[in-house]
């Protein structure tokens, strides 16, 4: 016990030395005048020019065209100049504040030409209309050196900014607004897309490809310059993928389509969404759409005038938040055999993400793969999205047919392997010779030493599994540059409580800003007692010294399979994906294995091959298996060096299971 003491530090000091985050995500804190009920009809108020939504409207049915969702209104203006102050002089606060009109606008952002807030400053968005939900706190650890800010989106057609601040601050932050996003449409949010897509929690895809659901994402992006295969300027939405490098940690690259950042600009104002998606298969439930992070840079694209390639990669200006739970999916560049399957998760026009299932061929006089949709369909807005093939991305959404739920269309994704001389810099730096690389996840990684800051959200916000661990091989630092929070549901009715498990190797620190509604201790032993909660949540978390366990076989310690299968009977009688609950037992027994492994099959239908793969896409060793119901192998693999590598097992009609094999 008292080793363990010594290795969980509770650290005292109040002044910390300021390490600037850069970033978007926000800090605890509620907005006073939200938390006073504060009256705002008397506030100065800013009336953005007026817009005619309808002329604005692009072309919703065009897949290569991005899902147009705003457009820029202009109003800059300094918030000291035109915000109301009222000091609340028991709490020695000042409370600034101005309302922002905009009669048309279904949803409003902010975009700052300046923001450089001061230590005790917090800034604030909300709609007058609706102050559950708000935006923040935002504190000078989101200052940038470009000074450059964007908000999420609030759904209304007003919006407050607020900033609270200590009556003792001698002098203000600089606080300028550049202009707004005017949203179109109720575009890019919940319940927008067709009614026959299936949602990506649903089995059996959540439970097959429970790591590269977490690593598909939307993000919103800027055109000021038209041309011709791009006609229209604006503010528009997109899918893509986080996707594995072999650049050292984790280098938070997203791989979507050309035309989603083709003369894109006001790089810094663009926003990626993460874990946007239903936390039950059916019906749908509005996701969390908090989890954010802003300014992304395009850093490679290969394009032509037929359509593919159309592939591009960027870079998000910041790290991923550990608690985001994101995966970074791998990839392949090696020849498929056609037709094969092949599964899309995308953001149908901003929606929530959604799985569709197809049959993937190489058609004539193209350079793209053709995919015929078994289940579900694509729309706008999933341009860019991955395409996946044993796990692993092939191709992202180019362009296809406009579809719908009677007619579901074909669609053309622009592949890895068509513009590996234009990738390869980025995705495998001094290496022509990769042709694959496995995904990772940042939390089963081990990393040595990592930082834990700001909001921290129940999983089952947008996963089946509520509890999250996070985990270092040696130290973590918890709260150790900003306000860190863990805590329940923003805006979800009812809401879920937090439950956390942050463990080390080593060493755990504990600083002073980090917050928890805790339950209450029992008198005289301190204790908690987990049947009196005071607040009225039950958030919890654990902190443990404990040795970093990595996962390396199916979907580690952080999921949950999504079960039963709801909609079984709108599958495709014709689907090739092969659902976790079908009779196909795969077992790889010992693993991790010194060099001896036994490969246990079992299966209703015939099974056609085995292949093993290294880390690098290298086949290693293709058997081909023709015995029905019961196959047992033992692998040659004593030659093998240490390391990750991939088993394939195919079955009659290009159905593959896919499992990973560690060699110690």
């Amino acid at each position: 016990m008292k080793q363990l003491f010594n290795k969980l530090v509770i650290a005292s000091i109040l002044l910390l030395p300021f390490i600037p985050l850069n970033s978007q995500p926000s800090e605890p804190g509620i907005p006073l005048a939200v938390s006073l009920n504060l009256p705002a009809l008397d506030l100065p108020s800013i009336l953005l020019p007026y817009v005619n939504n309808e002329d604005h409207f692009g072309n919703e049915n065009c897949k290569s065209c991005g899902f147009k969702y705003g457009i820029d209104v202009v109003s800059s203006f300094d918030f000291w100049e035109h915000a109301q102050m009222l000091n609340i002089s028991d709490l020695n606060i000042e409370v600034y504040r101005v309302r922002i009109k905009s009669p048309t606008a279904k949803g409003l952002q902010a975009i700052f030409s300046r923001l450089h807030l001061k230590e005790t400053e917090k800034l604030y968005f909300y709609s007058p209309f609706n102050s559950d939900r708000y935006l923040g706190a935002y504190s000078l650890h989101n200052n940038k050196s470009d000074f450059s800010f964007v908000t999420n989106i609030i759904d209304s057609n007003e919006l407050i900014i607020e900033i609270n601040r200590s009556g003792l601050q001698p002098d203000k932050g600089e606080v300028k607004i550049q202009k707004f996003i005017h949203v179109l449409k109720n575009r890019g949010r919940f319940g927008l897309a067709q009614p026959c897509h299936t949602n990506a929690i649903c089995p059996p895809t959540y439970n097959d490809l429970c790591n590269e659901v977490r690593s598909v994402v939307k993000f919103s992006w800027h055109r000021s310059i038209s041309n011709e295969a791009n006609p229209d300027t604006g503010w528009f939405l997109c899918s893509g993928s986080v996707v594995n490098s072999s650049n050292p940690g984790f280098d938070p690259l997203i791989l979507t389509a050309h035309h989603c950042v083709d003369n894109g600009d006001q790089n810094h104002a663009w926003v990626v969404w993460f874990n946007f998606q239903s936390n039950v298969c059916n019906p749908s439930n509005n996701g969390n759409d908090l989890m954010t992070l802003a300014g992304i840079d395009a850093i490679a694209s290969d394009h032509d005038a037929l359509g593919c390639p159309d592939i591009a990669i960027m870079r998000i200006r910041e790290s991923i938040p550990f608690q985001y739970n994101v995966f970074f999916s791998g990839w392949t560049r090696l020849n498929l055999s056609f037709p094969t399957t092949g599964i899309g998760i995308h953001h149908p026009r901003g929606d929530l993400k959604k799985v569709s299932i197809g049959d993937i061929t190489n058609p004539l006089f193209t350079t793209c793969l053709k995919v015929d949709w078994t289940q579900g369909l694509t729309e706008g807005g999933s341009s860019g999205s991955p395409l996946f093939v044993s796990r692993l991305v092939v191709a992202v959404l180019s362009n296809g047919d406009n579809s719908n739920c009677s007619n579901t269309g074909v669609d053309f994704y622009s592949s890895i392997r068509k513009s590996w001389n234009t990738l390869q810099p980025v995705l495998s730096p001094g290496d022509e010779e990769v042709v694959a690389i496995f995904g990772s996840d940042p939390i089963s990684a081990c990393q040595p030493i990592i930082n834990l800051n700001r909001r921290f959200f129940p999983g089952n916000d947008w996963q089946i599994k509520n509890q999250i661990i996070i985990q270092a091989d040696q130290e973590v630092n918890v709260a150790n540059t900003t306000e860190t929070s863990i805590e329940k549901s923003p805006f979800n009715t009812p809401a879920f409580n937090s439950d956390y498990i942050i463990r080390a190797g080593n060493k755990i620190t504990i600083f002073p800003r980090f917050k928890i509604n805790a339950p209450a201790r029992i008198p005289g032993t301190g204790a908690y007692n987990f049947t009196s909660f005071p607040q009225g949540n039950e958030n919890r978390v654990s902190f443990r010294i404990q040795a970093c366990s990595a996962f390396v076989d199916e979907c580690g310690f952080n999921h949950q399979n999504s079960s039963p299968p709801p909609f079984e009977e709108n599958l495709s009688k014709d689907s090739k994906f092969v659902s976790s609950t079908e009779s196909i037992g795969f077992y790889i027994f010992p693993n991790p294995t010194d060099g001896t492994a036994d490969l246990n099959i079992h299966s209703s239908e015939i099974i056609e091959e085995v292949i093993i793969f290294d880390l690098y896409g290298r086949k290693i060793i293709h058997k081909s298996v023709k015995e029905n119901k019961r196959t047992e192998l033992i692998l040659p693999i004593g030659d093998f060096s240490k390391g990750l590598y991939l088993i394939n097992i195919k079955l009659e009609g290009n159905k593959i299971k896919s499992k990973n094999l560690l060699i110690n």
